[in-house]
């Protein structure tokens, strides 16, 4: 069995750890360690020092275990990328992981020198490679767990999680309210962890930030297709594009912001030949504007209950704001209120607005950096890049290359070949497709939310089992959480949603292991 990547364990104290499972070593799980640990001990609550107590050995040690596989820490899919030309689509000054020192990962940025030539708009925003950011966020959990001392244990495990078993047991505690017997008795649990590397970990808490479920395939694809280099089902892999004939022809399956960044790291190699972005809509990521935090959407009104009049609502509120600000204020006052804008939807409506209005939504709400923005435009502009309103209906391989089937609006078919395919349709919405999800949902741990596209979880982050309860112990955070909250797939959004849920949990979250 393989050892733990490795460990800092503390001495000299007696208190009981709380033993915290966290599987998913991304940017999720990452955020959740290093609130958790300064919401317990209070660290940092001057921009990064301990405050007097943290360093007292009183209250309970926390004890973390972090599942992993990948090699490097706060990465994942979104931070993972190589590639320099690949930015944060979001100002630095937007990006801390710290609400009160918003500009926490600015500094560090300019201070580990990773601000390129064409990192700053023509407004001073910082849009840095992705890659940089990654690294901002681990060397931001090591510097918390540095502050923590021997207060925390850490320990990395290189591994997948497979299996969650949870043990139930009662818990007597005594009350002023039971009746005069002077105790009574709460349900708790503590977990088994199962790791595919022979481990089984135990924990009293365990946090699930396994993050985006993988790109699906879009479509039917040949054996012989998909055993072929030319097609790139994966644009993050490193040096993906090195291998590309400058002269070839390209086609693009998906026309978001990774589409966006695919096609910005082709022109820098200067390509040559025909670049084709296809999605059934054509829309591509909308560019940033103003920046402002302080809009209050609503507006003292009530909440719609409706899609219909959601999207009634949104209208009228940019067609008014438009002229003043820009559409984008406008917009992000709206995600700042989807908590509350999704709570009021039924659940069919909630179905409704993904299965009709989430395309749209997604392109105004996830706005790409003012670098990439300007590269594509251009390219389009001097058509070296097309976009097309087709579908894909299959791939196959033939003598002269990957023959792509694309669907029209009209429904009518046509094929095309191309020398290269590339895939960037983005996260699926099936998470079952993940082992440890499936192995929740099959064992009753877990359930699926209304809408079906994440975990149902309680307004505090608790998974809920088959039945609906919540399993005491048990938390998801994260894009698996996006069908409950509306909205939870932007580092910043996640970072303070984590924030303020651990300041009302953390008496239940971190209490005393029985």
């Amino acid at each position: 069995m393989n050892a733990p990547a490795g460990s800092m364990a503390s001495v000299g104290t007696t208190t009981a750890p709380i033993r915290i499972v966290v599987i998913g070593g991304g940017f999720t799980g990452l955020a959740f360690i290093i609130h958790a640990i300064r919401t317990r001990l209070g660290i940092g609550r001057n921009r990064g020092d301990s405050d007097e107590e943290s360093g007292s050995e009183s209250g309970p040690l926390l004890q973390f275990d972090l599942i992993e596989r990948n090699g490097e820490l706060g990465r994942g899919i979104a931070y993972g990328t190589p590639d320099r030309l690949h930015r944060i689509n979001v100002p630095s000054d937007r990006m801390s992981l710290l609400a009160d020192d918003p500009r926490h990962a600015t500094r560090w940025l300019i201070e580990h020198d990773t601000l390129d030539p064409g990192s700053t708009d023509a407004n001073g925003h910082h849009y840095v490679a992705r890659e940089h950011y990654g690294a901002y966020v681990a060397a931001t959990l090591s510097e918390t767990l540095t502050l923590a001392g021997e207060r925390v244990r850490f320990t990395r495990w290189l591994a997948n999680a497979t299996a969650i078993r949870s043990h139930a047991a009662a818990k007597a505690t005594t009350s002023g309210n039971t009746g005069g017997h002077g105790e009574e008795h709460t349900e708790t649990n503590s977990f088994d962890v199962v790791l595919d590397s022979g481990h089984v970990l135990e924990g009293d808490r365990v946090v699930l930030c396994i993050g985006h479920a993988p790109p699906a395939l879009p479509c039917a694809v040949s054996d012989e297709a998909l055993g072929d280099p030319a097609l790139i089902v994966n644009p993050w892999a490193p040096r993906v594009f090195e291998g590309v004939p400058r002269e070839a022809s390209v086609l693009i399956v998906g026309t978001g912001l990774t589409m966006a960044d695919c096609a910005v790291s082709l022109l820098a190699r200067d390509h040559r030949g025909p670049i084709t972005a296809i999605s059934r809509r054509g829309l591509l990521a909308q560019p940033h504007g103003l920046f402002s935090d302080g809009a209050d959407f609503l507006r003292d009104g009530s909440p719609p209950d409706t899609a219909r009049a959601l999207v009634r609502l949104l209208r009228e509120r940019v067609a008014h704001d438009t002229p003043q600000t820009g559409w984008q204020p406008t917009v992000d006052a709206f995600r700042f209120d989807l908590p509350r804008l999704w709570g009021a939807l039924p659940p069919q409506e909630k179905r409704r607005v993904i299965r009709r209005l989430l395309a749209f939504w997604d392109v105004h709400r996830f706005r790409v950096a003012p670098q990439v923005h300007a590269a594509l435009r251009d390219a389009i502009d001097t058509a070296r890049i097309s976009i097309e309103r087709l579908g894909i209906a299959g791939i196959e391989r033939s003598t002269d290359g990957l023959v792509a089937t694309l669907r029209r609006p009209t429904g009518e078919l046509d094929q095309r070949v191309f020398d290269r395919i590339v895939f960037c349709t983005g996260p699926s919405r099936n998470i079952t497709g993940n082992p440890l999800v499936r192995s929740l949902l099959d064992a009753g741990l877990a359930r699926l939310d209304a809408t079906g596209v994440g975990l149902d979880v309680t307004l505090q982050s608790q998974i809920k089992s088959e039945d609906g309860r919540p399993v005491p112990g048990l938390f998801a955070l994260g894009p698996i959480t996006r069908g409950t909250f509306g909205e939870m797939t932007g580092a910043p959004d996640i970072a303070r949603h984590i924030e303020k849920w651990l300041k009302q949990v953390t008496p239940h979250l971190l209490a005393q292991a029985a």
